[in-house]
């Protein structure tokens, strides 16, 4: 199970990065928020989806971060880890929400600093629909949850990736 003395951040507060942030919200974890749009951080603080954000000058919340959650398209997954990758300090555990893992995976996996474990996954609960705003629409509870381990994560990390959506997700997977 998470821990909830650890902070959680998400990377991008769209439709699944928002669902996250909700759900671990509500179940009373800390958890802040990355997004480019400011509108979508106004709403995910009033609805206190997350506890602090910012949309610029975030190095902060990203040194802070125990796990993150990047809910961004995988393009731009790549390129913000080839720039602020180096802010996340080992012993981090990042995932992500994306469908798309070829050509995503091994890039991230090797552009994160040593001892920053990259689990990708991907919760079976996507919908037509996009944004925060949206969100509340997705139900994670009868959503398969996939995980993508590679040979560079540890067993503990892979474990650990598997205890967690549990609590929301009707059953976890790992390919």
């Amino acid at each position: 199970m998470l821990d909830k003395s650890k902070t959680y951040l998400i990377v991008g507060l769209g439709l699944l990065g928002g669902k996250y942030a909700q759900v671990l919200s509500q179940k009373g974890y800390h958890v802040t928020g990355i997004t480019h749009s400011q509108s979508t951080l106004d709403y995910a603080l009033q609805h206190d989806y997350i506890r602090a954000g910012k949309n610029a000058d975030f190095e902060d919340l990203v040194r802070e971060a125990d796990c993150i959650i990047f809910g961004l398209y995988p393009t731009v997954l790549l390129d913000w880890v080839k720039q602020y990758g180096q802010l996340i300090r080992p012993g981090t555990m990042v995932t992500d929400v994306s469908g798309v893992k070829r050509g995503v995976v091994e890039p991230v996996q090797a552009a994160l600093p040593e001892g920053v474990e990259f689990i990708a996954s991907h919760p079976m609960a996507g919908r037509e629909t996009s944004g925060i705003a949206h969100s509340a629409e997705v139900n994670f509870a009868p959503a398969n949850f996939i995980i993508t381990p590679t040979e560079k994560n540890s067993q503990r990390a892979s474990t650990g990736a598997a205890t967690w959506p549990r609590s929301w997700a009707s059953s976890a997977s790992a390919c």
